[in-house]
């Protein structure tokens, strides 16, 4: 199937100003969707992936300059059963490759659920995707590992960061990046403890050596925290690394930082105490990215709050003595499921969903001047829609944007468009 959707962007021209100074681009793919725009110059071209899926249940995105590499996860538009695909882009999504499915003879693939995603990363041709399997419980989902060293032509499994002692505890809400020596790190949540209504947040790091190549510095980064709300990690230009997740009491989100690599750990420290008391399953993370300012590292952070008073979606900024700037609101009371990116250390761009519980847009913000300022809000998807989960990566010649669209069918639909 192949279907170009070309959509101008609302009221461009209220736009222009904050357009122009990013040098944004955005764009959008099939259940996943792209947006380009560069000196308010619109071009449009259909480079339609053929994924066969019925439906898109999982997706994630990793940039490195101009190559973009995704993974997504749904049933078979054949039989009906849940596959890992991955393919790549080397020209910052105007062409990709064919798609590959990453489980075959490997392992059966657990349904996944947007939120819940599986994750790719990379470091040159090395690829890691890493999804689940089904558990030692029906109920349970095991992470399984896979590696391409080929930029994603074949794949092979390698030991699980997760010891198979805890296969009957589910394993999720995962996050994995690479550092600029090749490492990887990796966090993830399981109940080993068996607390019932938190889990733990671990982490591990993976250096492929196919001599010596194993799982090593594993840590628990914190034994209590929200039991459904996805992690992110990131590693700087210095070889740190950060991550940002939810606390269990109170349910604010927390930035973690290792300065040696991943050996050992800062004490954590709150994004912005907001002070919000739960008990439930929000299903709501956040979006962190690194930048440089005069040598030194600053964090970017996109948070979500459900406190009544201050419900939606923030932005702030921490310096490496972790520091949080005040938050600015991002969206108004129904902005959720943000994520941010960078290029460079001036430009960034918050992308977020608004809306009811039958109809979400997927709404975009730029700033030019490393977050002290921010445009108005852009519209990237049609009226009328339900988006989910959009997640955004940087190019050299602009942002990157994912999402999936529901169907009325319950199928998330799969086109895209580069304007």
């Amino acid at each position: 199937m192949k279907k170009v959707v070309l959509k101008l962007l609302h009221n461009f021209w209220d736009y222009r100003d904050e357009i122009i100074q990013a040098k944004f681009t955005g764009f959008f793919y099939i259940a996943v969707s792209f947006f380009f725009m560069m000196f308010s110059q619109v071009n449009a071209a259909d480079r339609f992936p053929a994924a066969g899926f019925k439906t898109v249940q999982a997706l994630d995105v990793y940039a490195e300059k101009n190559t973009i590499h995704a993974l997504y996860s749904g049933l078979d538009k054949k039989t009906g059963r849940p596959l890992v695909r991955y393919l790549h882009s080397l020209d910052a999504g105007k062409t990709w490759s064919e798609p590959v499915t990453v489980n075959k003879d490997i392992a059966p693939v657990k349904q996944a659920r947007r939120g819940n995603d599986f994750q790719i990363a990379a470091f040159g041709n090395t690829v890691m995707a890493i999804w689940k399997t089904k558990g030692g419980e029906p109920w349970t989902g095991k992470i399984v590992v896979t590696l391409s060293r080929d930029l994603g032509k074949t794949w092979v499994k390698i030991d699980s960061p997760v010891s198979e002692k805890f296969a009957k505890v589910d394993q999720g809400y995962m996050d994995v990046t690479v550092d600029q020596e090749g490492k990887f790190h990796f966090v993830w949540l399981d109940d080993r403890e068996e607390a019932g209504n938190t889990q733990g947040l671990r982490y591990a790091n993976y250096l492929d050596n196919q001599q010596v190549a194993v799982w090593q510095d594993h840590k628990d980064l914190a034994a209590s925290v929200c039991t459904c709300c996805w992690s992110e990690i990131e590693a700087d230009i210095k070889g740190n690394v950060h991550v940002l997740y939810r606390e269990d009491k109170p349910r604010d989100m927390n930035v973690i930082s290792s300065f040696d690599g991943g050996k050992s750990w800062q004490k954590p420290g709150v994004v912005w105490p907001f002070g919000w008391q739960f008990v439930g399953c929000p299903h709501q993370g956040g979006g962190l990215v690194t930048a440089q300012l005069e040598g030194k590292t600053v964090l970017h952070a996109v948070v979500w709050n459900g406190k009544t008073s201050n419900r939606g979606l923030f932005y702030s900024q921490s310096s490496e003595s972790g520091k949080w700037s005040p938050v600015i609101r991002v969206g108004d009371d129904s902005s959720a499921s943000g994520d941010i990116a960078a290029i460079g250390n001036d430009q960034l761009a918050i992308v977020y969903t608004a809306g009811d519980s039958e109809k979400k847009q997927v709404l975009m913000k730029v700033s030019g001047d490393g977050g002290r300022s921010w445009s108005k809000e852009i519209k990237l998807t049609q009226d009328g829609v339900d988006a989910s989960h959009p997640k955004i990566v940087g190019a050299l010649d602009g942002f990157r944007v994912f999402w999936t669209e529901w169907l009325d069918n319950g199928n998330a639909i799969g086109m895209m468009s580069v304007l």
